[in-house]
């Protein structure tokens, strides 16, 4: 009778050690998972933030070419041009940012107080839009994601 008692309880030892493993092996697939989620959402958050940055970099700078304009009589802000924006200030900003990689539009420009109230600037991943609402600067991000293809 020992004979069949011992080998339950190895029996049963074997089954709790393939459990423990199992478990093991559970927790740490979970543990991946979550790290990978973490991390994929910690850099779509850091690209989004610099992207911002870039995109607050170019619109001081068209405020700085702004100010150079005002001083000729002009303004940055053109309705004919590419992004209504004047094509000198637009190689003003590619001069002193380097050749940014996105586009940049004005949507909005105050000629009374010759301030920026609208802009918008456009990489391959994300649109940054600026407003200017009831005295307030408002700053947005999108991230662009291809949902459908045909």
């Amino acid at each position: 009778m020992q004979v069949n008692n011992s080998m339950s309880i190895e029996q049963q030892m074997k089954r709790a050690s393939f459990r423990r493993i199992l478990i093991a092996i559970l927790i740490i697939c979970v543990l991946m998972v979550i790290g990978v989620f973490v991390f994929s959402r910690f850099k779509g958050y850091s690209e989004a933030r610099l992207t911002m940055r870039e995109a607050k970099n170019i619109k001081m700078t068209l405020e700085m070419a702004d100010m150079e304009y005002r001083g000729m009589g002009y303004s940055i802000y053109d309705e004919t041009a590419e992004g209504n924006i004047r094509s000198g200030a637009v190689a003003y900003v590619n001069k002193i940012q380097g050749n940014p990689e996105g586009r940049m539009r004005l949507f909005g420009y105050d000629s009374t107080s010759r301030k920026i109230t609208g802009f918008e600037y456009e990489t391959d991943e994300y649109i940054v839009r600026y407003q200017y609402i009831d005295n307030k600067d408002t700053w947005k991000v999108f991230q662009i994601k291809e949902l459908l293809a045909y």
